[in-house]
């Protein structure tokens, strides 16, 4: 085995194998400073590094690889294609569908067609035809969407009948609950006797399967299994004798020397091309929302979770599909660690994950955020905090290069964007780098439970009571609320989480009069938001007629709030919260509820709860002293 280590001054990524003339070379994008560039390592048959040549020269970024070649892309082509020999293979997304495609010695036919979420494919001639290979969320027992993702294969033959093993894969499971889980990222390899090898990432380990003759084999890890930030995709090169194989770990990228797939060509059994019936995106009657009468309207997104861009699962691709297509969202942001357990993202990989968010905005229909997290240092450290932007033209600001949470919020706000902290009893709220302006939202509830307060219903993880948002509102911070997944693509959060789904644990609802990026991050940087616990409760709050997260300059004057809200269910209560508890309850019919009080305090919010326990929490509305407001 073979370590190409990361150092400070070169982060190696996305490795690729192609055979030339005979000999292996290893190209991977390097990340040196203030640029990146492509390098190539030859690799003798032990899988040693034999020699190393910088391909070009400094680039600003390089976003990707084309698909059939070591050249820089500026598209994401790469993650969508697959080519071997005459073959290339299409990853096509619809809204709610997804097509493969295969084209081959100048004819294009339809291999799959499916209303459930496929990416990644890999493509490998072998005799008789091309084996594809793909991840998909479909679950195999009741062709329903699921969280967990699993590889899949199909086999084309000459004529373009498209089957699939006749065997069923023996270590499938995509109920699995602990840390390593899902099966995706596919890579394949043809034996010389037409066995194939099968090599994939999950959540936090990397595979090689093997099918034959015999069926599959067992799937045999390839990395130690440790919770950290991989690489997606591992790249396979068969060589006389063996296969030589890469992939970025989490101090590097390995380099290693496995067995040539054995045991003749797999069974097959014919397949379907178009599976399983469309369903609709669950949604809600928008006519009964309670901010239309003032002229805005409430939309709904979940604004941190990760991919396998960094410590989750997935595709960047994926984030977007998953909460258009499955959930019925409307707007959506991924926020990958940039620099977390052995992952920095340098320049290259910042304009792909922009392309990609740029790529699914569509005003009036769907909204994107720019966005990544900043991971600062446990409490007493800084904790993590999210950053938004509006505008993409704008850069990562590191932990690495400013690791002082106050820094970094100023550093954020020079740039126009805001942050925002998050699991605040588990890893710290960062008191002392708060600021209203710079960090005008907290995240509250999310998979690892609601820090409202301390014995919350919903329970939480970690045990910084001290930290919470009822303490911190009580000393005078001023912040709003929003709620989100933090989801890593795991059933139950690997044992941390209260909901076997992990996207449906927070959602943010921002008030807005239209659908889009801008004023998406408008609404939440003016704390025009609230959080819920992953329900689409309606909710809208005024003080005095203005919206929930305002400043009151009345020398706390007694303010006449009003709350309305609709759930999605039977709501059990609504309620105003402020320093002394429940200040005021309403009166709850069905699934609407309405409180009116006239109230003197320095901060009042709104609580609602569904009878099925699912809450709501509107911003709170701050009444200040005239001096303290100038």
């Amino acid at each position: 085995m073979t370590l190409l280590a990361q150092r400070p001054d070169r982060y190696l990524r996305a490795p690729r194998f192609f055979s030339e003339e005979g000999r292996a070379a290893l190209y991977a994008i390097a990340w040196e400073g203030a640029h990146e560039r492509i390098v190539r390592f030859e690799i003798d048959a032990r899988g040693e590094v034999v020699g190393e040549t910088a391909i070009t020269g400094p680039l600003p970024h390089v976003r990707g690889w084309a698909a059939d070649a070591p050249v820089p892309s500026e598209t994401a082509e790469w993650e969508l294609v697959a080519v071997h020999g005459g073959s290339r293979v299409t990853v096509e997304h619809l809204e709610g569908r997804s097509r493969i495609v295969l084209e081959r010695g100048g004819r294009r036919e339809l291999v799959l067609d499916t209303p459930a979420m496929v990416a990644s494919p890999a493509a490998v001639e072998a005799q008789g035809g091309t084996w594809i290979a793909f991840h998909h969320d479909l679950r195999e027992d009741s062709c329903e969407r699921d969280v967990a993702k699993w590889i899949a294969l199909r086999f084309v033959d000459e004529d373009f009948r498209v089957f699939e093993p006749a065997a069923a894969m023996p270590d499938r499971d995509r109920d699995l609950e602990g840390v390593e889980q899902s099966f995706e990222f596919p890579a394949l390899v043809a034996g010389e006797d037409g066995a194939i090898a099968i090599f994939g990432r999950g959540s936090h380990n990397f595979w090689r399967q093997d099918l034959s003759a015999q069926g599959f084999g067992p799937r045999v890890p390839l990395s130690d299994g440790e919770w950290g930030s991989r690489g997606r995709r591992v790249t396979a090169l068969a060589i006389p004798g063996g296969v030589l194989v890469a992939r970025r770990d989490r101090k590097g990228i390995v380099v290693d020397r496995g067995p040539l797939p054995a045991g003749g060509a797999p069974a097959l059994v014919p397949a379907e091309v178009h599976v399983a019936r469309e369903l609709p995106p669950p949604s809600w009657d928008r006519s009964r929302d309670p901010a239309r009468a003032r002229g805005l309207r409430t939309f709904f997104g979940d604004i941190q979770q990760h991919s396998a861009h960094s410590d989750g699962v997935g595709s960047a691709e994926e984030a977007y599909l998953r909460a258009r297509d499955r959930y019925g969202d409307d707007f959506v942001a991924l926020t990958d660690h940039e620099s977390f357990l052995g992952k920095r993202t340098g320049p290259g990989e910042w304009e792909y994950l922009k392309d990609v968010a740029d790529r699914f905005e569509s005003p009036g229909r769907f909204a994107t955020l720019i966005a990544y997290e900043w991971t600062g240092k446990m409490y007493p450290g800084p904790g993590h905090k999210c950053v938004y932007f509006k505008e993409r033209e704008r850069p990562i600001v590191s932990r690495d290069d400013v690791p002082v949470g106050r820094d970094l919020v100023e550093r954020i706000k020079a740039l126009g964007g805001i942050a925002s902290p998050h699991h605040i009893g588990w890893t710290g709220c960062d008191e002392e780098g708060h600021d209203p302006v710079g960090q005008p939202v907290w995240e509250i509830c999310s998979c690892h439970g609601c820090y409202e307060h301390a014995d919350h219903p919903l329970g939480q993880r970690g045990e910084l009571t001290h930290q919470l948002v009822d303490v911190m509102l009580k000393k005078g911070h001023r912040f709003g609320f929003t709620a989100a997944s933090d989801s890593h693509g795991l059933l139950y959060h690997h044992g941390e989480c209260r909901k076997r789904d992990p996207y449906r644990t927070g959602l943010t609802a921002v008030l807005a009069p239209s659908l889009d990026r801008a004023a998406v991050f408008d609404a939440i940087r003016e704390r025009r938001c609230y959080a819920t616990s992953g329900a689409k409760i309606r909710l809208d709050f005024t003080g005095d007629g203005v919206s929930m997260g305002a400043e009151l300059e009345n020398d706390g004057a007694p303010v006449r709030f009003r709350a309305h809200a609709i759930g999605e269910g039977e709501l059990e209560r609504i309620e105003l919260v402020g320093p002394g508890g429940v200040l005021a309850r309403g009166e709850v019919r069905g699934d609407e509820g309405i409180v009116e009080a006239t109230l003197a305090a320095p901060y009042v919010y709104a609580r609602v709860v569904q009878r099925d326990g699912e809450m709501a929490w509107s911003s709170p509305i701050f009444s200040l002293p005239r001096a303290a407001a100038e």
